[in-house]
């Protein structure tokens, strides 16, 4: 995705130790392992998932690639809001091509080439780009449902609530807080919220590690 500039966050470092301690044999040894980050909007799957990627990057030597969730809905920004307006059921999976990140994801694990979507959001438009899997090693796939994807080898979730990030959304005055963006986040928590039951390890608000499997 374009228009959402990534930073590094070392307040996740217990996190990522935890995931390369569990995962270095697998990382070292194995070809294009795939870790999910799942989540509530907000909940700072994001910074998380690069975080992983940059110290497992540095830990392995092994090179690592981002897929966004938010590439593969199948409205870009601006029209997707305008359908949950239309209609607030529109909210859920089904905003999301799920079927088509579960595909990239495999094709990236074999080592082939794929053409996935890609979200330029000062522009509301979805493009494309080319990603070659064999050029990396392991890839790390954060979105509000990627709990939900088959061809995942370990899962995280993130069980920060929307309630719990009220005052930092209201601090950051990135995102509207509107009557109406509070309801999608309600709908959104409760498909969510059973989805920590899939994760190998849940991290609570406060970044503490709960082992699932």
């Amino acid at each position: 995705m374009i228009g959402d500039k990534l930073t590094y966050h070392s307040a996740y470092k217990n996190i990522t130790r935890f995931v390369i301690s569990e995962l270095r044999d697998r990382l070292i040894n194995e070809n294009r392992i795939c870790i999910s980050v799942g989540g509530e909007s907000g909940c700072g799957k994001t910074s998380l998932a690069y975080a992983l990627k940059i110290d497992i990057e540095n830990a392995t030597g092994r090179k690592g690639y981002l897929f966004h969730g938010d590439d593969y809905f199948k409205l870009p920004p601006a029209d997707n809001h305008n359908n949950r307006l239309e209609n607030i059921k529109n909210v859920g999976v089904n905003e999301v091509n799920m079927d088509i990140l579960d595909t990239h994801i495999l094709e990236f694990k074999k080592g082939n080439s794929i053409v996935k979507p890609l979200v330029i959001y000062e522009e509301n438009i979805i493009v494309t780009e080319q990603v070659n899997g064999s050029e990396f090693d392991f890839c790390i796939v954060e979105g509000t449902y990627v709990s939900l994807l088959r061809n995942i080898d370990y899962k995280l979730f993130v069980e920060t609530t929307y309630i719990d990030t009220y005052s930092l959304r209201l601090e950051r005055a990135r995102d509207l807080m509107t009557d109406f963006n509070e309801q999608v986040l309600e709908i959104e928590h409760q498909i969510i919220k059973s989805q920590c039951k899939l994760a190998n390890i849940v991290i609570d608000k406060d970044l503490n590690i709960i082992t699932k499997k």
